[in-house]
């Protein structure tokens, strides 16, 4: 569940918090059977812990497992706190609700968590026959047990400080999670899965915007983080470096999309040309390609084709 993974060294760690000395564990959720693609990650407060992200349903009983191996059960926990309600980062939130435990989301996402519907059905949509075996269903949360945040909300929760930074541009509901000296990203500063210096840009559809990326990246370093943690997947431990080469991957990939659609490619062409260009910047940065296959379950290159289409349909009014 935790410990060594590849180049990873996933070992305990801690940060002095205004309130306390915490602790980091890094939780592997093996999601489709693969290592080190969706991490969900318990911090030890004053006594207890809180858990950022949970996963999808699909992999709560790796979950489950995982806080046992450090001796926590669900119900003991003090909190749980998703960075957005996309179901690899929040899928499994409301069966902790069941267990009574407080659920914190950004507000525009706290409707979702109680009435999960409408987020499946799109979901369905997507994935279709895939759904169930990638995913799982998602249980909904007694409103009781969703507690909606703002921008710079600071929540008191085990002896931690924990403050939520709102950080659109992956979805505007994304917030990432500031503790001591610990910054937890989730989608907000891209997907990176070995210590190679490729990162892959989330950008899925429907709401990836360029704008408030770029500008959420600029907060995200003015924070000046000690580590970072990506969802996808681990601790970053030059995080100014890291956001600083996202910025510049950012604006490269989504300018490839923009010229690209200026020659007439076709949303599909687009597709495989940005799975190419993609592929292309992985192996120059060192990525094995044996691990390739990894980014594709989690930050396919077709999806973020399309959510970079379509932001730059919306920007000149253009239709697909």
């Amino acid at each position: 569940m935790s410990g060594v993974y590849g180049k990873f060294e996933l070992a305990n760690a801690q940060y002095s918090d205004n309130l306390c000395l915490m602790e980091v564990k890094v939780i592997d959720l093996q999601f489709q059977g693969r290592v080190g693609v969706i991490a969900a990650y318990l911090v030890q407060g004053r006594g207890t812990h809180v858990l950022i992200e949970t996963g999808p349903e699909s992999t709560r009983e790796q979950l489950l497992a995982g806080l046992l191996e450090h001796g926590v059960r669900p119900e003991e926990l003090a909190g749980v706190f998703v960075t957005h309600i996309h179901l690899d980062h929040a899928g499994a939130a409301g069966w902790f609700a069941e267990q009574g435990v407080p659920l914190f989301v950004h507000e525009k996402g706290s409707r979702h968590l109680v009435n999960p519907s409408r987020l499946v059905e799109s979901a369905r949509d997507v994935y279709g026959e895939r759904f169930d075996a990638l995913w799982g269903d998602m249980v909904p949360a007694s409103a009781e047990f969703v507690h909606p945040l703002t921008d710079g909300a600071v929540t008191e929760i085990a002896g931690l400080r924990v403050e939520a930074i709102a950080t659109p541009g992956h979805a505007f509901h994304h917030h990432a999670y500031r503790i001591g000296g610990a910054l937890f990203a989730g989608d907000a500063a891209g997907a990176r899965l070995d210590l190679t210096s490729y990162t892959s840009v989330t950008s899925a559809p429907p709401q990836f915007d360029l704008d408030y990326t770029l500008a959420s990246i600029k907060r995200l370093r003015a924070v000046a983080p000690e580590i970072l943690y990506l969802t996808h997947f681990g601790a970053v431990p030059n995080p100014l470096d890291h956001l600083t080469a996202y910025h510049d991957a950012v604006v490269m990939n989504a300018e490839f999309i923009r010229e690209r659609m200026s020659e007439g490619f076709d949303p599909a062409s687009l597709q495989v040309a940005y799975e190419a260009f993609q592929l292309e910047q992985a192996l120059r940065h060192g990525l094995p390609r044996d691990d390739w296959d990894r980014y594709e379950v989690i930050n396919g290159t077709a999806m973020c084709a399309d959510g970079l289409r379509l932001y730059w349909e919306k920007q000149t009014g253009a239709e697909s």
